[in-house]
């Protein structure tokens, strides 16, 4: 049987869902997509890394059929494409320099506004700052986007340029462990948290048309979680289980 070339798109970035090591893409991400095409041996996956502007606009014109990129899912881009079931159930902190004032008096997110953060275009952490500023456009958060590494956003934390950083708990965990890093992550309240949390998933995305690939993918991803191999890749790079439950 003829196999159907499928070309799953990512950035390389953030680690450790997708990054390169010795000239190899992997991460949670990375590993995940790829039990996932061992059980559909219908089609052959080919993992390219490409600019993370160019992931969305490839997929609308058929260059590449998956996006593998730690994504967010929001109202536009489901205008636009197909998600899979959800693959990573995340949870989020806020970052602060260790002893920061702003840390002590931040409790809900107005607290955090005039303070300046950073992010990525197209995170569910930067989308729900957005969205934030959009509904209080009196009192905002300064929003930089930057298309640096997670490590050097960290960084420009840790030296003071920037007040805060939003992120995933676990996957600002890794980074702490890796790098040791002089901040701290703090649980915050409020309608910010509560748009973050009220759609704390990652997914696969896939081509608008296509159904099929996108039907195959979730029969394959519900055995790859069920059967523990999700399991084991998030403790691999998490020492935790982050798998969505079909009961979520």
């Amino acid at each position: 049987m003829k196999k159907i070339t499928v070309v799953a798109a990512t950035s390389g970035s953030p680690k450790p869902f997708t990054y390169e090591e010795d000239g190899e893409l992997t991460g949670q991400n990375i590993e995940l997509i790829k039990a996932v095409f061992e059980k559909l041996p219908q089609y052959k996956l080919k993992i390219v890394k490409v600019e993370f502007s160019s992931i969305f606009s490839g997929l609308t014109s058929g260059r590449y059929q998956i996006a593998v990129n730690n994504l967010a899912k929001n109202a536009e881009r489901e205008k636009n494409y197909l998600f899979t079931d959800s693959i990573f159930k995340n949870s989020y902190v806020v970052i602060f320099k260790n002893g920061s004032d702003k840390a002590k008096i931040a409790d809900e997110w107005s607290d955090l506004a005039g303070l300046s953060t950073v992010g990525s275009s197209g995170v569910n952490s930067t989308t729900a700052i957005e969205e934030y500023n959009k509904s209080n456009p009196d009192n905002t958060i300064e929003l930089n986007y930057s298309s640096e590494d997670l490590k050097s956003q960290l960084e420009g934390v840790e030296s003071g340029k920037y007040d805060f950083l939003v992120m995933d708990k676990p996957m600002f965990e890794y980074y702490q462990k890796e790098y040791s890093l002089d901040l701290t992550g703090k649980t915050i309240s409020g309608d910010l948290s509560t748009a973050l949390m009220s759609e704390p998933y990652s997914y696969f995305v896939v081509g608008k048309e296509e159904t099929q690939l996108a039907e195959d993918i979730n029969a394959a991803l519900k055995e790859v979680v069920e059967e523990g191999t999700s399991k084991q890749i998030n403790e691999k790079y998490f020492d935790e289980d982050y798998s969505p439950t079909y009961d979520d």
